[in-house]
């Protein structure tokens, strides 16, 4: 992988020089990227949350969901010889994006109006917090999935 030279990677690129299981390990690279410089710095320098267990925990759990939900499509979309896998990713994660986190803000606002009402402990927070990021994410990627297997047959 080039982490630095744009202009040789763009050569692969032109020349088609890059295999689907590069580019998807590109994919996950820029990924890892994107969460590594921007929600890490929140938490380590203090700007929006305070750094904890259970928020490292979720983040970690994230990455790793997001990785093998990756791989997942990946081997889905190998088994077909219809569009590339990086474009199933990127394309479909528009759609599938906005029903995953129309559901999300649907479940977040009961679960914020449930919990606040039922005065529930600090355990349940806890539980949600955890879990909510890395249910999105396996959401997300299965959606994508199951469209790969209903419609490259």
């Amino acid at each position: 992988m080039y982490f630095l030279d744009t202009d040789r990677l763009a050569t692969l690129l032109a020349k088609d020089e890059l295999d689907q299981s590069q580019k998807v390990r590109y994919y996950i690279a820029c990924f890892y990227l994107q969460m590594a410089s921007t929600v890490l710095p929140m938490y380590l320098f203090g700007l929006s949350y305070s750094l904890d267990v259970v928020t490292l925990a979720s983040f970690i759990a994230s990455l790793a969901v997001f990785h093998l939900g990756a791989l997942n499509v990946y081997k889905a979309c190998a088994q077909y010889q219809r569009a590339g896998v990086v474009d199933t990713l990127i394309v479909l994660s528009l759609p599938v994006g906005i029903k995953v986190h129309s559901l999300y803000w649907l479940a977040y606002a009961v679960i914020v109006y449930t919990l606040t009402a039922a005065e529930g402990g600090w355990y349940l927070w806890v539980i949600y917090s955890f879990s909510a990021m890395p249910i999105m994410v396996w959401f997300q990627f299965n959606l994508i999935r199951n469209a790969v297997v209903r419609n490259y047959g």
